[in-house]
């Protein structure tokens, strides 16, 4: 999924009552994940009651959400179809009688699970969503435009049980994901789009030889299609930027693994593997070797430490510029010029479980490296480029940091904090006089506190407090008075500062919610209705979330930074229900 996030980031594009389970992998990243550098979510969803009928929904000022599971045949066949839509647009219409954000998000989910006979199963799913900015034009609005992006996934696979050992699955997959920014004004039309499509085959493994030993292995292969930059243009506009549909990129990837999960003794755990990637693009191929292995020992019955080390491989280029007005960051292939990026990354831990007082605390640190990471040349406007590839230089980066966790699992009071102090650097020849940087992402500090209390059974409080330091970017510190060929005009150029050196305000928001859960309706056991209503607030205390900077002249004519907000406070009501 290449959009993992709608609402700039607010809501996630995967619905959680369409979900069964979560896992997250930030190091000593098994054998059969690869393809990415940083972490792993595996998100699995509900696989459908093949027994009875369930619906889950609620119905809210933000959005609204629908879950429909059961049988399609008695112990044979099941689906589960989710969806979600949100009226954030409708919302800031009504309290403010204008399209102050003409923005809305939607999505929907299906999966079904059909049981051949005891040893085979096939699972089908699919998810469709999309983000969509659409400002309304009214009459004496010359400006007519927008974007929208989104995903779409569809999967089908095979799972088969050779005998009480092991078993494997078959999966094709296929995900596609687009953009559009479209600009209208009279006589000028303006549209950028964005294409990635992939269709790709895995096979997967999973043989369990004893108590002490578990092996995994298996293989996939992919066909990545890229089409990065299409351009269509008509009007006056045509004279400075022509339209082009982009060059079509195909390319092939590939991997092998094995994975050995080995208990020698009852205080050691040792999972060690190794996975060849390969890459074919036009002209060329790129193969990788990716040995991972981790150790974890138990120095008592509530303490243990865990050490691993990983070698990543990603063939593809997530690049952003500021130069360049759109809604994402751009995707881009690895080809004969553009080389894949490589990571190493170490990692060492600590866990302790307090049972007494029903918490779990861990502490971890972790350095990576990384090579080959890309990005455009000092003043590139990639768009208005027909070759891409002339405008990008290849560095390397380092992130190091520690990262804290203390959690509350059970109780009348559970919840979780949890802290990471982190440094993000990058060095490019062609950038900030060749100098290591920090990059754009470089956040010092970031803390999340989460807080669940059950006043009683019926009634909760919830409550999420988050903070971090505000992103990097160049500052302007001074301009540079150019008169043109004609004399009669000055040109003014800005003179950057050192790449990053600036930072936005920090970032914080308090949200809270009350739900008051309804007493069961139903005397049958199949029959029964629960509802509850919820009520609360995003940012409660009103702070809008720095996310872009830009300069202003003040009266006498110096310039200042000002930080845009985004998302002030902003109140919910909702019901949701189970029958």
């Amino acid at each position: 999924v290449y959009n993992v996030s709608h609402l700039f980031g607010f809501f996630s594009v995967f619905n959680n009552d369409a979900l069964k389970d979560v896992t997250l992998i930030k190091g000593g990243f098994p054998a059969q994940y690869g393809g990415r550098l940083s972490s792993v979510m595996d998100i699995r969803m509900k696989d459908g009651d093949m027994q009875k009928f369930h619906v889950d929904g609620g119905v809210g000022l933000l959005s609204s959400h629908l879950t429909i599971q059961g049988p399609i045949k008695r112990d044979t066949a099941s689906f589960i179809l989710s969806g979600r839509r949100s009226y954030i647009d409708q919302v800031f219409r009504m309290a403010y009688g204008q399209d102050i954000l003409p923005y809305y998000f939607y999505d929907a989910t299906l999966k079904l699970n059909y049981k051949m006979n005891d040893n085979n199963r096939f699972f089908y799913s699919a998810y469709i969503g999309d983000d969509v900015l659409r400002p309304p034009k009214s009459d004496s609005s010359l400006f007519d435009g927008g974007f929208r992006m989104g995903n779409f996934t569809t999967t089908a696979r095979w799972n088969h049980l050779y005998n009480e050992k092991l078993f494997s699955n078959l999966s094709f997959i296929h995900t596609r994901f687009r953009y559009d920014v479209e600009a209208n004004i009279p006589g000028n039309s303006f549209l950028a789009k964005s294409r990635i499509a992939d269709f790709g085959l895995k096979y997967d493994f999973s043989y369990f030889k004893n108590p002490e030993n578990t092996l995994r292995f298996g293989f996939l292969g992919t066909f990545l299609g890229f089409r990065p930059n299409v351009v269509n243009t008509a009007g006056v506009i045509s004279d400075y930027i022509r339209s082009r549909e982009g060059e079509l990129v195909v390319n092939f990837e590939s991997g092998l693994y094995f994975q050995h999960e080995w208990e020698p003794f009852d205080l050691l755990k040792i999972s060690y593997g190794f996975r060849q990637s390969l890459l074919i693009s036009k002209g060329k191929t790129y193969t990788s070797p990716e040995p991972r292995a981790s150790a974890t020992y138990l120095l008592n019955d509530n303490q243990s430490i865990k050490l691993s080390y990983s070698r990543m491989t990603q063939y593809l280029h997530l690049v952003s510029s500021s130069a360049i007005a759109l809604p994402t960051d751009l995707w881009y292939p690895v080809t004969k010029n553009v080389k894949p990026i490589y990571s190493n990354q170490i990692a060492a831990g600590y866990n302790i479980n307090f049972p007494k007082a029903k918490m779990i605390a861990s502490v971890e640190v972790y350095y990576k490296h990384l090579k080959n990471l890309i990005e455009y040349r000092e003043g590139a406007v990639l768009i208005l480029n027909d070759n891409y590839e002339n405008e990008l230089i290849s560095g390397q980066g380092e992130s190091y940091g520690v990262e804290m966790f203390v959690q509350r699992n059970s109780g009348k009071l559970t919840g979780w904090v949890g802290y990471t102090l982190a440094w993000t650097t990058r060095q490019f020849d062609g950038l900030n006089n060749g100098e290591k940087y920090y990059a754009r992402f470089d956040r010092r500090h970031d803390l999340s506190i989460v807080g669940t209390c059950e006043i009683t059974p019926r009634f909760i409080v919830s409550a999420v407090w988050v903070y971090s330091t505000g992103q990097r970017f160049t500052p302007v510190i001074g301009y540079f008075l150019m008169p043109n060929s004609s004399q009669t005009n000055i040109n003014t150029l800005p003179i950057y500062g050192e790449r990053n050196s600036t930072i936005l305000p920090s970032a914080h928001r308090l949200d809270i919610s009350f739900i008051m859960k309804s007493k069961e309706k139903g005397n049958r056991k199949w029959m029964k209705w629960q509802g509850e209503w919820s009520i609360g607030a995003y940012n409660l205390y009103n702070r809008a979330q720095p996310y872009k900077i830009q300069l202003e002249t003040n009266e006498n004519g110096t310039v200042k930074y000002v930080s845009k907000g985004l998302f002030g406070f902003i109140p919910f009501l909702a019901y949701n229900f189970r029958y």
